[in-house]
C-alpha cells in the first residue's frame, strides 16, 4: 500500500501575490490525483504537527521561535526573510504539518505498515540550512526525516536522492561531514542557490557520501535519465542504503518556468520505478518521497500523478 501524506493548512502557508510557491501548487495536485483515479488507490493520512523537539533534530531552538514568534506577529500580512521567501500567519504550522507528514511516512514505512508514501505537502525544505531559511524554505523535512530514521535507529544508512532542479544547499550542508546519510543530487548548473560543483564530496567522516551531478541547461530527456539511472545504480551498490528519501522536486520539466530542462511526466515516472526498484533490491523496498520544488501547475500534477503510478506499480 502506498500512503499520501498532506494536510489542509499546508495551502494556508503564503508567500504573496505572484509567487511561485503557491497553494495551486497542492490543490492541482490533489485535482489530478482524484481525476486519474490514483486518489482512490492510496491510503490517505493527514499527519499531525512536529513538535519542536522534532525540528530541533537539525534546526537551533532559537531558530525555531523565531519563525514561530515571526508569524505569530504578521496578523494578515506577510514578512519576507529573504528575498525569496516569506512567512504568514499560518506558516509555522503549515511547516510542523510538512515535517510531521515526512516523519510520521518514514515511520510507517520503516515498520512495514506501508510499501512506501508521497509526501504532498509546503512548504518545501531542501534549501534549509541549520539556522538559515532560504529557496522558500523554512525547516529541512528530508533532512528531519533521515536525522529521526538514524536517531530511532530504523536505518543504519540513509541515501536521500534530490532530483529537484534546485540545487538542496540545505540538505547537503546538514549532513556534509556524515557518513551514515548519504546526499545525492542532480540539479541544473549553473542555477540557483551556486551550490553543488562536482567536488562538493563532503569532508571528514563523510566524505565522499555527498555525490553532485550538475547538468547544463536544456539537458535532453534521454541524457537526463541515461545519467541518473547510472549514477543512482551507481550510489546504491557502492553505499548500500537500507532506506530510501526522494527530494522530489519536478521543477526539471520542460514546462517549468524556473529553469530550463527537458524532463516529461513519463520521465520522472521512469526515474522513479528505477529508484523504487533499487529501494526494493538495497531497502526492502523502503522508500518516502517529499515534494519540493515544480511551479508550472499542470506540469507539477501531471508529474506527481506519474511519480505517484509509479509507487504503486510495486
Amino acid at each position: 500500500m502506498t500512503g499520501l501524506f498532506s494536510h489542509p493548512t499546508c495551502l494556508l502557508h503564503d508567500n504573496g501575490p505572484g509567487h511561485p510557491e503557491r497553494p495551486d501548487r497542492l490543490k492541482s495536485i490533489h485535482e489530478t490525483l482524484e481525476k486519474s483515479g490514483l486518489a482512490t488507490r492510496l491510503k490517505f493520512f493527514e499527519p499531525a504537527p512536529a513538535e519542536r523537539e522534532l525540528l530541533a533534530f537539525i534546526h537551533p531552538r532559537d531558530y525555531i521561535e523565531s519563525i514561530a514568534e515571526i508569524c505569530s506577529r504578521v496578523g494578515n500580512g506577510r514578512a519576507r526573510l529573504d528575498g525569496d521567501t516569506s512567512v504568514s500567519k499560518d506558516s509555522f504550522v503549515a511547516a510542523q504539518l510538512a515535517v510531521g507528514a515526512a516523519v510520521e511516512a518514514v515511520d510507517q514505512v520503516s515498520r512495514g505498515e506501508l510499501a512506501n508514501a508521497f509526501c504532498a505537502v509546503r512548504p518545501p525544505g531542501h534549501h534549509a540550512e541549520r539556522a538559515v531559511a532560504m529557496g522558500f524554505c523554512l525547516f529541512n523535512n528530508a533532512a528531519i526525516a533521515a536525522e529521526w530514521l538514524a536517531r530511532e535507529k530504523r536505518a543504519e544508512k540513509v541515501l536521500i536522492i534530490d532530483w529537484d532542479v534546485h540545487h538542496g544547499n540545505g540538505t547537503q550542508h546538514l549532513f556534509y561531514e556524515r557518513g551514515d546519510i548519504f546526499y545525492l543530487s542532480l540539479h541544473q548548473w549553473p542555477l540557483y542557490p551556486g551550490t553543488g560543483r562536482e567536488d562538493e564530496i563532503g569532508e571528514g567522516h563523510g566524505r565522499g557520501a555527498t555525490r553532485n551531478v550538475p547538468l547544463p541547461p536544456a539537458t535532453t530527456e534521454q541524457k537526463y535519465l541515461d545519467i541518473f539511472f547510472k549514477t543512482t545504480e551507481d550510489v546504491f551498490k557502492k553505499f548500500k542504503p537500507d532506506f530510501l528519501l526522494l527530494s522530489a522536486g519536478f521543477d526539471a520539466h520542460r514546462d517549468d518556468p524556473l529553469a530550463n530542462q527537458q524532463l516529461t511526466a513519463a520521465g520522472f515516472g521512469r526515474m522513479t520505478k528505477f529508484a523504487r526498484e533499487l529501494a526494493e533490491s538495497f531497502c526492502a523496498g523502503k522508500n518516502v518521497s517529499l515534494l519540493e520544488g515544480g511551479y508550472n501547475l499542470t506540469a507539477l500534477a501531471d508529474s506527481v500523478a506519474a511519480h505517484v503510478e509509479a509507487l504503486l506499480d510495486g
